[in-house]
């Protein structure tokens, strides 16, 4: 009888190049990758009934994949965090690493993994979480490399618990009667071109195509929205949009200090449009993105700290 693989059953490792981290994720894990298939015309003058392109396969497309991750307190994961929002040291990129999805019947393989794109999961009686979303240069299954190093325990982990949610938008007092708020972390990057005249050449199966190798961060855009119910005190802002005005957000324990835990982000540039959202219960959605150019966006934006 055949053995299947079920994602319920898959562990994920993360190496950073020094270090294996173990990852817990959702359901929602995913991955894969595709090849370009550039089709060419066989129908000639004398042979009519030619009707089908002909394919060549040369090149692979980027891979990509998915994942959401619960946060917790300790620090083992902070790895993520700061491979989503860190550049790379000295340069004005980001870092790559490499993902394995290790099941029982087998090992795939994503190299050169960037992340682009972070959603921090904000919701009542919810534990914290991050979605993140990447891309990556080449899929590999049957690896054997992890049998060949020693991998991390899982140890101890205590998640995110959501206890309070403090918002400020262009006030020194925090917005009331919130009801939801979202925050995204987008990395736009772009792959140099790959494919080659040698390369296509030499391009005879998956293993010999062209894989994409480098890339560049072209822009990066960290927004978010803010859900208000509209009372008879929370109407000031409705139908209106500010430029260059402070936005603070404290998601977490609720503790204050040292003894935060969550996540944070304030600046001081940002711009945000309001609008009315007319349903059963008459709300308001704040829709910010911080304009601020800062060489180090962990000084905004932190993990189980205060941003001050």
């Amino acid at each position: 009888m055949a053995n299947f693989n079920f994602k319920n059953e898959a562990k994920v490792y993360l190496y950073d190049g020094t270090n294996y981290h173990i990852l817990d994720v959702g359901p929602g894990l995913s991955f894969s990758q595709t090849f370009t298939d550039k089709t060419y015309p066989q129908k000639t003058l004398h042979e009519q009934y030619k009707l089908h392109d002909a394919s060549s396969i040369k090149k692979a497309n980027p891979a990509n994949f998915e994942m959401t991750i619960p946060m917790i307190t300790q620090s083992t994961l902070d790895v993520i965090f700061d491979l989503l929002v860190n550049f790379k040291s000295g340069e004005y990129t980001l870092n790559t690493f490499d993902l394995y999805i290790k099941l029982p019947n087998d090992i795939y393989k994503l190299e050169k993994c960037v992340i682009t794109n972070g959603t921090f999961i904000i919701e009542k009686l919810e534990n914290l979480k991050l979605t993140i979303a990447g891309e990556a240069t080449k899929l590999t299954r049957g690896t054997t490399l992890l049998d060949e190093v020693t991998l991390p325990s899982r140890g101890t982990r205590d998640y995110h618990m959501l206890k309070a949610v403090e918002v400020y938008i262009d006030s020194s007092s925090p917005l009331s009667n919130i009801y939801k708020v979202s925050m995204e972390l987008q990395n736009s990057i772009k792959w140099n071109p790959y494919e080659t005249v040698n390369g296509a050449l030499l391009a005879t199966n998956a293993a010999t195509s062209m894989y994409p190798s480098n890339f560049t961060l072209e822009k990066r855009i960290l927004s978010g929205s803010v859900g208000q119910y509209v009372t008879d005190s929370t109407n000031s802002n409705i139908q209106t949009w500010k430029l260059g005005v402070p936005v603070t957000i404290n998601a977490g324990n609720g503790e204050a200090g040292n003894s935060f835990r969550g996540f944070s982000f304030k600046s001081t540039n940002c711009s945000f449009t309001d609008r009315n959202i007319v349903e059963d219960v008459f709300t308001q959605s704040y829709d910010w993105k911080m304009n601020e150019n800062t060489t180090n966006l962990s000084s905004v934006l932190k993990l189980n700290e205060l941003v001050t």
